[in-house]
């Protein structure tokens, strides 16, 4: 269960409620509840902008992020409904329960926030140069800005603008990854039109995200202690294909984008000897021993019913 609320005082109502449902349902406990919250700078403990990006889905009668970005097939993420292959996904079964649901795999993800602003500043020397290198790593700039679009400086301008924030291709754009690296996080993530081994398309996620923990202050270097980092939810009908693939090929391996044992410099294991690959002119930088900016901290895998499954078992006889 989740509630939501810009007020303190609503969602301790609407947590009442909740409380009220589960303790008169017969085996029903909370053995874990997490706070989530919003920062004050609305990004993430790292002090990037995210949730940008979100695919074109046919048929839902919303526009995706990226204007350029063809329609991806509804099965891809809703069950009942053919998917890339032209094929339907298996639904659990009564049809009433599995069609227009679908799958969640769910992370919490701790961020070590220290350990990342030490490494930029112990590979930079000034703080242009800080800033640059973490969008380099990343893939945006802080406000959100695209490398693609924004390559020397952040544009919060670009970055406000919900038409022109998304809009843009790799291969068209910055094939060689002069602008945004092959391994920065987002193009990793979601390479869109790059030439990679296999299609981008298969391996779209529906992803939400929000923080937990306080902000580490300022200019600090040093680790305060305190559990800090992201609570992800990442949905889609084809799981294995789709985030497992996302995080074993795209984060953690280099060999689709043509760099063997690198891995993601933000979301990969690296534990000290990670490496990333700058691609500059007339000689590429290549940084190396990166340590383990996130570390998981639990997750779990759900199935997650459609409104007419949830109506057809709330009126189940017991």
């Amino acid at each position: 269960m989740s509630a939501l609320s810009s007020d303190p005082a609503q969602l301790e109502r609407e947590l009442g409620r909740a409380r009220v449902a589960y303790e008169d349902t017969p085996g029903v406990q909370v053995i874990w509840q997490q706070e989530v919250h919003q920062l004050p700078t609305g990004r993430t403990t790292f002090g990037f902008r995210d949730g940008i990006s979100h695919p074109n889905i046919e048929g839902v009668g919303l526009p995706g992020s990226n204007p350029q970005e063809a329609p991806i097939k509804a099965g891809e993420f809703i069950l009942g409904y053919p998917d890339e292959t032209g094929g339907l996904p298996p639904v659990p079964s009564p049809d009433v329960l599995g069609r227009n649901g679908t799958y969640v795999a769910v992370r919490k993800i701790h961020t070590n926030v220290a350990a990342w602003r030490r490494y930029l500043r112990a590979n930079s020397s000034s703080a242009e140069e800080e800033a640059l290198l973490a969008a380099k790593m990343v893939g945006r700039w802080p406000s959100g800005a695209p490398l693609t679009l924004a390559p020397e400086h952040d544009d919060p301008e670009l970055a406000a603008d919900p038409r022109r924030v998304n809009d843009f291709l790799y291969r068209e754009n910055d094939d060689r990854g002069f602008r945004c690296p092959a391994g920065a996080h987002i193009r990793r993530t979601n390479p869109r039109d790059s030439t990679i081994i296999g299609d981008a398309r298969m391996h779209r996620l529906i992803r939400r995200g929000t923080t937990y923990g306080p902000p580490l202050p300022e200019g600090v270097l040093e680790d305060d202690g305190a559990e800090r980092g992201l609570v992800g939810v990442f949905m889609g009908a084809h799981l294995e294909r789709q985030f497992e693939f996302i995080k074993a090929e795209w984060v953690n391996d280099g060999n689709f984008i043509g760099y063997p044992g690198e891995k993601d410099p933000v979301a990969g294991h690296h534990g000290g000897t990670g490496s990333i690959t700058i691609p500059e002119k007339p000689v590429r930088r290549r940084l190396r021993n990166l340590p383990s900016f996130v570390v998981t901290r639990g997750g779990e895998y759900c199935f997650l019913p459609g409104l007419r499954a949830l109506r057809w078992l709330a009126e189940l006889e017991g």
